[in-house]
């Protein structure tokens, strides 16, 4: 909706209202997306925004945003070079920073510990949903509209003087970041985020290994889910939902392990709408609306996925997202649906990660190796990573479990990284395990032995 007012020169003009300014920042973010064009369908690379730290903005309590503020937040991390996505109305920061008055800094010409917040910019806009219940034009409640009209069709409710309107409402917040120098230690203690982006600015990890690490969580999130990939001598990757499996091009119609499995990703995003999933309509004529509706479903949960998993970049089908979403152009509101269910979908598949972890947590052998046993570990794996690269995620890192796989054996490092080895390598690194865990028991019962001893000979009872 815009509304007309009289300008300086005494010409109208068109003010547009709040919803139609958000719907179209919407619309702005998904027919241009961030980050380099592919030159091929078969090898699609594209870096969207993201934060420094990847993962998926929260608000002040610690609980994730909707889909719609998501996109808004993603938007404004990339403008204004936010790392870490925690947001705060500014009532939530001055409350926070009143009740630890007594740990800000004291009066200067520069602070003023009675305004704290003076000149904080609230940049960052994000929504609400607000819903209107009528009766003849009178407000009513709630669940006074939905007594008065159980059963009814919307000619029915019309015809009865009943009417809905939804709408959405923006306010403003801000990164906290900006005061983090201000905030309780309390209070960052009990933000996660605060700890990540402080281990990642500590972090140094070359390419190979940013990339490595992403095809191991991919590949957990693949386990996770449960959907077979098969690989068929194909042009292109799909999701058949009738047999409910991904179909995936051979490894070298892809540039890099990481590309094709960012593919995958985005197939696995499809796979939720599966009708013993969340059940959405994905038998759709191609070039239609409702096809491209779920081409931007799975782009945005797969950014999304990303984001909640930790992982560094977002790829995927964007070399066609921008021609899906012009489709929109006229029907921004549908974008709406679309976020909404891209949250859905991520969620689907965060729940799913979730049971897989603690399903591993329970098959998982832990390792509680000396330090002497894991130098020597670490210099059988920095041997053998010299010709490996897929080994660089488990060197300088302690291994912490085991668990054996059908085709080998899978390690957890002290960073909570699953790495598989599979190749031949597994066998004598799975043996070179075992007998450092004999040797360990071994020094464990002589040492207990000496210790029992001692305790005789000083007639104590052991």
């Amino acid at each position: 909706m815009t509304k007309k007012r009289l300008s300086a020169t005494g010409s109208t003009t068109e003010k547009k209202s709040q919803q139609d300014q958000i719907l179209d920042r919407l619309f702005d973010y998904f027919s241009k997306p961030k980050g380099e064009k592919p030159t091929s369908d078969n090898d699609v690379e594209v870096s969207f925004y993201r934060s420094t730290l990847n993962a998926l903005p929260i608000n002040f309590f610690g609980n994730q945003y909707s889909g719609i503020n998501i996109i808004m937040l993603l938007a404004d991390q990339q403008k204004m070079a936010t790392k870490i996505p925690l947001y705060a109305t500014f009532k939530q920061a001055q409350e926070l920073l009143e009740k630890h008055k007594d740990q800000l800094p004291t009066q200067s010409e520069n602070f003023d510990p009675n305004k704290p917040l003076k000149g904080i910019k609230l940049e960052s806009v994000v929504v609400k949903y607000l819903e209107n219940y009528k009766k003849d034009g009178h407000r009513i409640s709630k669940a006074q509209f939905e007594k008065f009209t159980e059963g009814m069709s919307f000619k029915e409710m019309r015809d009865n003087g009943f009417e809905l309107r939804r709408g959405l409402k923006g306010y403003r917040v801000f990164a906290l970041e900006k005061i983090k120098h201000l905030l309780p230690q309390s209070y960052i203690d009990e933000q996660p985020y605060f700890a990540k982006q402080d281990a990642l600015a500590k972090q140094t990890m070359v390419e190979s290994e940013k990339d490595q690490a992403f095809v191991n969580q991919a590949k957990m999130i693949i386990e996770a889910m449960g959907v077979p990939v098969i690989e068929k001598d194909k042009d292109r990757a799909y999701y058949n939902v009738k047999e409910d499996h991904i179909v995936i091009p051979p490894r070298e119609k892809f540039k890099s392990d990481k590309a094709r499995f960012a593919v995958i990703l985005h197939e696995l995003s499809h796979s939720t709408g599966h009708p013993s999933r969340l059940n959405r309509k994905l038998s759709n004529p191609f070039g239609s609306q409702t096809y491209a509706k779920e081409e931007l479903i799975a782009e945005t949960a797969t950014l999304f996925m990303c984001l909640d998993q930790g992982l560094e970049t977002f790829h995927s089908h964007a070399a066609y997202l921008e021609s899906w979403t012009q489709q929109f152009a006229d029907q921004k509101k549908a974008l709406l649906s679309v976020c909404k269910q891209a949250k859905e979908a991520q969620s689907y598949i965060s729940e799913r990660v979730e049971q897989h972890k603690l399903k591993l947590q329970q098959e998982t052998q832990y390792l509680d190796f000396s330090q002497q046993s894991q130098t020597v570990l670490q210099q059988v794996i920095c041997d053998e990573a010299s010709f490996d690269p897929t080994l660089n995620p488990l060197v300088n890192h302690s291994i912490i479990g085991i668990r054996y796989v059908s085709n080998g054996i899978e390690l957890v490092t002290d960073s909570d990284q699953r790495v598989e080895v599979s190749n031949e390598f597994s066998k004598s690194l799975s043996r070179e395990i075992e007998r450092l865990i004999t040797l360990e028991k071994s020094a464990f019962q002589e040492e207990r032995k000496k210790h029992i001893g001692v305790g005789r000979r000083a007639g104590l009872s052991v």
